[in-house]
């Protein structure tokens, strides 16, 4: 018996260090996203693959760790248990890192952004979904992911380029925030629907209690920001352990919400916002980094490994397809408002646009979220993973060609 525990060690254990090694390769020596790196390695170790030929036959090492008929349920994986805590702290600790007051003084020009970023790629991802013969749930999910754009990701590159506090750079980040939050409550509407029958009521009312919900907490941490801090906050000082307390508040407002049928992760960054509102969530979000740091490679290499490349081969063409309809979706969806409302130039507009592109780790967590709700089979999930990746790749060169210095007109 002893001997099974101590192969979940190893498993995580493994699994971590190739979340490291892929995540450096692609920060130091690829000058890509880290997030990328754990995907990736994730897909090379999984039971598919690696995982499979050094481990064959083996439920635990490079593997979910899946027990048949546990709980009540037709099969529970110890790493999905674990990577779904990984990503509700993942999310909380983003909300922690959000501005909730600049949040709620955005312009209207970020917001219309946001809002062209998330109609235009979800119309137009339904429609091709529907046109390949899916399902109203498939085309459902894979609207969802498209609706994303990773704040991480986009920030990540503007500050390399030097552009994070230009114009263009504040209404990306901006209508960033407002595309993620919009993009948790899409991911509610798949989720709730795919777990019942879909119907115009059951859209309206999954998404009621989605913004209703969203807007209480983030109205408590606005109106009693104060006594947050005082009750949950500051008695814990002393010891250091303030962001842990807040932490484990996060947590029991993510199971709150999912009461409600919302996906852990919408009142996990809920929670994070609401601590933002208290003036620690800098604080908080500093000490909670090294748990952070710790578990969120989990997640996406959790992901990585369930990508099945060989049941891919068929749907290539669907990847080429959405892939292409990610990109234009997006630079359509947010030049468009960038251009007429924000009354930018065509190139900033252009550079909003661009910057809106990449899916990135928002686009993974709604595409597992989607394959756990039962919303999609796992070819579907793995083209929302490639296309997460392709919507990644491209966003650095086409910034960095866009931004470059205009050379001088010779006369």
């Amino acid at each position: 018996m002893a001997e099974v525990y101590y192969s979940f060690l190893l498993s995580i254990a493994l699994i971590l260090l190739a979340a490291r090694i892929g995540g450096e390769i692609f920060d130091r020596y690829l000058k890509q996203s880290a997030v990328l790196g754990e995907l990736i390695a994730g897909i090379v170790i999984s039971p598919f693959a690696l995982g499979g030929l050094l481990f064959p036959n083996n439920p635990i090492l490079l593997n979910f760790g899946t027990i048949d008929e546990a709980f009540g349920l037709g099969e529970f994986r110890v790493m999905e248990l674990l990577a779904t805590l990984a990503v509700v702290i993942l999310l909380f600790h983003a909300g922690t890192e959000t501005d909730v007051r600049e949040f709620v003084r955005v312009g209207f020009g970020g917001a219309s952004v946001a809002l062209g970023g998330v109609l235009v790629p979800f119309i137009l991802g339904y429609i091709v979904m529907i046109a390949f013969g899916f399902t109203f749930i498939a085309a459902l999910f894979m609207g969802a992911v498209l609706t994303a754009t990773s704040i991480g990701i986009t920030v990540r590159v503007l500050q390399d380029l030097g552009k994070l506090r230009d114009k263009e750079g504040t209404t990306i980040l901006v209508a960033a925030v407002i595309d993620d939050i919009i993009s948790l409550i899409v991911l509610a509407l798949v989720v709730g629907v795919a777990s019942g029958t879909p119907s115009l009521t059951n859209l309206v009312s999954i998404g009621a209690v989605a913004f209703i919900s969203w807007f209480l907490i983030l109205m408590i941490g606005l109106k009693f920001s104060r006594q947050i801090k005082r009750v949950f906050l500051t008695p814990f000082k002393s010891t250091q352990t303030s962001a842990i307390m807040a932490l484990i508040v996060g947590l029991l407002i993510s199971y709150m919400l999912t009461l409600a049928g919302l996906h852990p992760v919408i009142g996990a960054y809920a929670a994070g916002l609401m601590f933002a509102a208290t003036g620690d969530g800098e604080e908080i979000a500093k000490s909670l980094k090294p748990i952070v740091a710790f578990l969120a490679p989990l997640f996406f290499v959790f992901l990585g490994m369930q990508v099945n490349l060989t049941i891919l081969v068929p749907v290539l063409g669907l990847v080429a397809v959405i892939a292409i309809v990610a990109l234009v979706s997006k630079v359509v969806g947010c030049y468009i408002p960038a251009r007429y409302v924000s009354k930018l130039s065509h190139k900033s507009s252009l550079i909003v646009g661009v910057g809106m592109i990449p899916r990135g780790e928002v686009g993974l967590i709604i595409a597992g979220a989607g394959l756990a709700a039962g919303a999609v089979s796992e070819d579907l999930f793995g083209v929302a993973v490639m296309v997460s990746i392709i919507s990644t790749l491209v966003v650095p060169p086409i910034l960095k060609y866009l931004t470059r210095p205009t050379p001088p007109r010779q006369v």
